[in-house]
């Protein structure tokens, strides 16, 4: 079939409706609908807010109109007893804790003894020999899977003005566990997430259609003075793909990525899955969005301990950081959303399970070291 009749055949069997309000709509209530309604209902192809009264939007078929128009309904009313984890889209299924492990014992004597790690204090260590070279098959993955996205690639300073992210017009102040280099007031912060720099970056312009961008960079988190472990740095390696445009197109490039991270776990072998985090939107100002999971993360089991480290994130932001630094697409407030990836937890998680002894490791790994 070609291109032009494939096409064609999309569009034909998409269905455009039209859902006209019972009583006027509030700005606000339309935002949530228009932010949220595709995030929720992966049926929704497209959003149109027509006017005060009305709303156009495209699905898939005509069964999931009911079910479309009731959860938009229950966005408009903001009631806080509303439940939408029946209706959210569904995931790539990985859970995969039953996966054997080859190492069980605690690791991290054997990586400081071979200088695979060198301490310098807690949260911070030099990398050198099979965690060094590991690290780097992560960080190449990485990378590798951020270009099937097709992104923009930038790179941004390891520091960000506090002036920055800590304007109270901007209202997304950050955790007071930031590290803080210097005087207790410093110009600049190190900055938590490396995508921090993205919005400033874009701001106050109209994007030229949806829009990838991933980065590379240094992050600083503040995690005590009695943390040891590798997977609690002050300082580390996080690789970012940040998605902007529509809340259809930002939705639809998370699941993606999210199905490339489950798919290249399976291939590993590796004992992870992905879950709900733990913390949803809990400073909204909508009642019926507190309980919408808007970060997903990766969890890797270190079986010494039976614990388990966040290696990556799936975030949706709706318009938390758009709206105040003015990112528009279409005439409209855009939707960002990000995946982010810790390399170091990434690669401290796999030798955890797999241990030092690389013959019996994944063929995909071995040969990349």
């Amino acid at each position: 079939m070609s291109e032009l009749t494939l096409s064609h055949f999309l569009t034909v069997i998409m269905i455009e409706k039209s859902l006209i309000l019972h009583a006027t709509a509030t700005a606000d209530a339309l935002a949530r609908l228009r932010f949220y309604l595709p995030y929720i209902c992966d049926q929704v192809l497209g959003l149109t807010i027509v006017s005060e009264t009305e709303i156009r939007y495209t699905c898939k078929d005509a069964d999931s109109v009911p079910h479309i128009e009731s959860i938009a309904q229950a966005l408009l009313d903001d009631a806080p007893d509303t439940k939408f984890s029946d209706s959210l889209p569904m995931r790539p299924v990985f859970d995969n804790r039953d996966a054997p492990c080859l190492c069980k014992h605690d690791l991290l004597p054997e990586l400081l003894e071979g200088d695979h790690l060198i301490s310098f204090g807690p949260g911070q260590y030099g990398m050198g020999h099979l965690f060094l070279k590991t690290f780097k098959y992560f960080e190449r993955e990485c990378y590798r899977m951020a270009l099937k996205q097709s992104p923009e690639e930038f790179v941004y300073p390891n520091l960000i003005p506090r002036k920055l992210m800590q304007h109270p017009d901007y209202g997304i102040d950050q955790a007071p566990t930031w590290f803080v280099p210097g005087t207790q007031s410093p110009e600049h912060l190190g900055k938590p997430a490396v995508c921090l720099h993205c919005y400033p970056h874009f701001s106050k312009r109209t994007l030229p259609g949806d829009t990838t961008i991933t980065t590379q960079g240094r992050c600083y988190r503040y995690e005590g003075s009695d943390r040891f472990s590798p997977d609690r740095l002050w300082e580390f390696i996080m690789r970012e793909t940040v998605f902007m445009g529509t809340p259809v197109f930002v939705r639809n490039s998370l699941k993606e990525i999210e199905t490339l991270t489950v798919e290249w776990m399976q291939s590993l072998g590796v004992r992870a899955w992905v879950q709900e985090a733990d913390d949803p939107l809990s400073d909204s100002a909508s009642t019926a969005l507190r309980k919408v999971p808007l970060k997903w993360e990766l969890r890797m089991a270190l079986p010494a301990s039976g614990a388990s480290l966040a290696a990556a994130s799936f975030n949706y932001h709706a318009d938390r950081y758009s709206k105040p630094f003015e990112i528009s697409e279409g005439g409209n407030t855009a939707a960002t959303g990000c995946a982010g990836f810790g390399i170091e937890r990434l690669t401290w998680g796999f030798l955890a399970q797999n241990g030092l002894d690389t013959k019996h490791w994944p063929e995909s790994v071995r040969k990349e070291i």
